[in-house]
C-alpha cells in the first residue's frame, strides 16, 4: 500500500525551454535542428540545455539529468573532459586554422592508422557525413563505376536521402538499399546491376545480433563483384573493443570512416583505407576551409591517448551490460512487453517496447520516457544511447531505480 501512495509523476517545469522554443520558431525553420527534436511533446520534455559536465547536463529550467545520449555519441570520455579541453586550447593558442598544411595533420592520421589494422592512408574531415561522402567519391574513381549500395544511416547529404522530394531526381537509381541481416538482398542488387556498383557501404550497427559470419558474407559478395567494401564506423569506431567492429569480427574493409567519439565533442572525422584504394583520392576535390582545424585534431589525439590509458572500451562495455541486464529484469518484473539490448553491443544500449499494437507501444513509451525525464534521466526514445567513461556504477544504479518507478507508471497503460 505504501508503494501505491508514492508519487509517480513528480512536477517538472519546462517553461523556460518552451519559451526558447517559441523564440526559435520565429527565426529558425521548424524552431529546431533535426537532432534537436523534442524527445516527447515539448510540454513534457526539455529541448534547451545550457551546460554539461561528465555525464550530466542541465536544462535552461535548472533540471539536472544523467545523460545517455551524450550529444548523439560525440562524447566517449564525458562532457568537458579537462585534458581534452586543455589540449585543444593549447593548440588553439598557436592558431587552430593555418594556411596550407600543418605537421599535426600528418601526426593525426598516423595516430589513427596505428589504431585500425589494415588501414594504410587517411584523410581528415569535420563530420561523419563528409567522411562517408568522400568514401563513395574515392570508390567511384577507383572502380570507374557509379552506383552504390547502402545499409544504415550515413549522414544528411543528398545521396543518403535518395527518395526525398528535396534532393536531385535520379539518386534512387544510383543509391540502392539492401538488408544487411539478409546477405541475399545484397546479392540481388549486384545481380540486377552487374558490373555497375562501385561500393557497398554498411553501418555495422545494422547487423543485429552481431554475427561475424554475416559481415564476412557481405564482404565476399561485394568483392566477388569487383566493388569496394566500406565500413561506416562513425558511431562504433573507438567505442567498441578493440577500436572497431571490423577488428572485432576479423574483417579488413577497403575503406573505413570514423568520427563521433574521436574528438570527444570536437568536430573531427577521418576516412581511412587501403593504400591502393586511397591513392585514387590524389588530387580529388573533397576539401573544405575548416577541415584542417588543428585544435580539433589535438583534442582527438588526446582522446586516443585517454581511451587507451583508462581502458575506456572495457568500462563502457561493462556498464552497458549492467544497464541492459537491469532494464531487462525490471521489464520482466513489471510484466511489460519490452526488451533491452546493445545496438549492436552494450556500449550502445537501447530499450524498446514490443507489444503487438503500435498504439500500445506509443503509450508505454510516452509514460516510461516522460517519467525517466522527470526523475532526472535523459534517454532518447528513438535513438540508441551511449555510455561514456564519465558514467559510473552508481549512475547505473540511480538510473535503474528511476526505471523501476517509470515502468510501474508505464504498466498502467496495459490496464
Amino acid at each position: 500500500m505504501e508503494q501505491a501512495q508514492e508519487p509517480l509523476e513528480p512536477a517538472v517545469n519546462y517553461r523556460s525551454s518552451l519559451l526558447c522554443y517559441e523564440r526559435a520558431r520565429k527565426v529558425i525553420p521548424g524552431g529546431i535542428h533535426l537532432s534537436g527534436r523534442p524527445l516527447l511533446e515539448p510540454q513534457t520534455s526539455p529541448m534547451y540545455f545550457e551546460r554539461a559536465s561528465g555525464c550530466r547536463i542541465w536544462d535552461v529550467d535548472g533540471n539536472q539529468y544523467i545523460d545517455y545520449l551524450m550529444a548523439f555519441g560525440a562524447y566517449l570520455l564525458g562532457y568537458a573532459h579537462p585534458e581534452v579541453e586543455e589540449a585543444a586550447f593549447m593548440q588553439a593558442q598557436r592558431g587552430r586554422l593555418i594556411s596550407l598544411n600543418h605537421p599535426l595533420h600528418v601526426a593525426f592520421i598516423e595516430a589513427l592508422l596505428a589504431r585500425f589494422p589494415g588501414m594504410e592512408m587517411g584523410v581528415f574531415f569535420k563530420t561523419g557525413s563528409e567522411a562517408t561522402t568522400a568514401a563513395l567519391r574515392i570508390a567511384r574513381r577507383h572502380t570507374g563505376r557509379r552506383r552504390v549500395a547502402r545499409c544504415g544511416y550515413h549522414g544528411w547529404h543528398d545521396w543518403c536521402l535518395p527518395l526525398e522530394d528535396y534532393v536531385p531526381d535520379g539518386l534512387q537509381a544510383q543509391v540502392l538499399e539492401f538488408d544487411a541481416n539478409q546477405p541475399a538482398t545484397l546479392q540481388a542488387v549486384f545481380a540486377a546491376h552487374p558490373g555497375e556498383l562501385a561500393a557497398v557501404i554498411l553501418a555495422p550497427e545494422m547487423v543485429r545480433p552481431l554475427q561475424p559470419a554475416v559481415f564476412a558474407e557481405l564482404q565476399r559478395i561485394t568483392r566477388q563483384s569487383g566493388a569496394l567494401f566500406i565500413m561506416d564506423e562513425v558511431k562504433t569506431g573507438l567505442r567498441i573493443w578493440p577500436n572497431s567492429i571490423c577488428e572485432r569480427v576479423g574483417l579488413v574493409p577497403d575503406l573505413l570512416t570514423v568520427s563521433k567519439a574521436l574528438g570527444n565533442g570536437f568536430p573531427v572525422a577521418a576516412l581511412l583505407g587501403r593504400r591502393e584504394v586511397m591513392q585514387a583520392g590524389d588530387g580529388m576535390h573533397y576539401s573544405a576551409t575548416f577541415h584542417g582545424d588543428t585544435a580539433a585534431m589535438a583534442a582527438a589525439r588526446k582522446t586516443l591517448e585517454l581511451i587507451q590509458f583508462h581502458q575506456v572500451q572495457a568500462h563502457v562495455h561493462t556498464l552497458g551490460e549492467r544497464l541492459i541486464a537491469g532494464l531487462s529484469a525490471l521489464a520482466q518484473a513489471h510484466g511489460l512487453p519490452a526488451e533491452a539490448y546493445g545496438e549492436p553491443l552494450p556500449p550502445m544500449p537501447f530499450f524498446r517496447f514490443t507489444h503487438p499494437s503500435p498504439q500500445v507501444n506509443a503509450r508505454l513509451g510516452q509514460a516510461f520516457y516522460a517519467e525517466m525525464l522527470a526523475r532526472g534521466v535523459l534517454m532518447h526514445p528513438r535513438h540508441m544511447w551511449f555510455i561514456s567513461l564519465a558514467h559510473t556504477p552508481e549512475d547505473i544504479d540511480q538510473t535503474l531505480a528511476a526505471a523501476d518507478r517509470a515502468m510501474r507508471r508505464a504498466s498502467r497503460e496495459l490496464c
